[in-house]
């Protein structure tokens, strides 16, 4: 949970947590959208509404920070921020495969990639 949260602030990344991490202040932890009007035409990297799955945890429930995430999810993001997080994650936790919620467009980002060389390429 820690290293993902990191990766996140890392990339520049704001959104809306929808998790709780016990004994932390997730304005802290993921800070929000500081303009949502505008964001998005000003290149803000807005994940939008942020789930992120813990094993044996179900969604209502704080998790730890060194709980180890096992998906990652996004509603209503920006494509660029999707992009420069998962960048930022694949370079701690591997290669990522990425994928819509029809499982119809699919990405695979590798540690080192360069988002500007991605950008070019991302479908979203």
């Amino acid at each position: 949970m820690a290293q993902v949260l990191s990766a996140f602030r890392e990339a520049g990344c704001h959104g809306v947590p929808w998790f709780q991490v016990a004994g932390h202040d997730l304005t802290r932890v993921l800070p929000g959208c500081p303009d949502p009007a505008s964001c998005a035409a000003m290149g803000g990297l807005d994940l939008g509404e942020v789930s992120l799955g813990v094993d044996g945890a179900d969604g209502d429930e704080p998790v730890e920070l060194g709980q180890a995430v096992t998906d990652i999810g996004f509603r209503k993001p920006s494509g660029s921020a999707v992009l420069a997080a998962v960048v930022a994650l694949a370079s701690r936790a591997g290669p990522l495969l990425v994928f819509d919620d029809s499982g119809e467009q699919v990405f695979l980002v590798s540690p080192g990639e360069d988002s500007t060389h991605l950008a070019a390429y991302w479908p979203w």
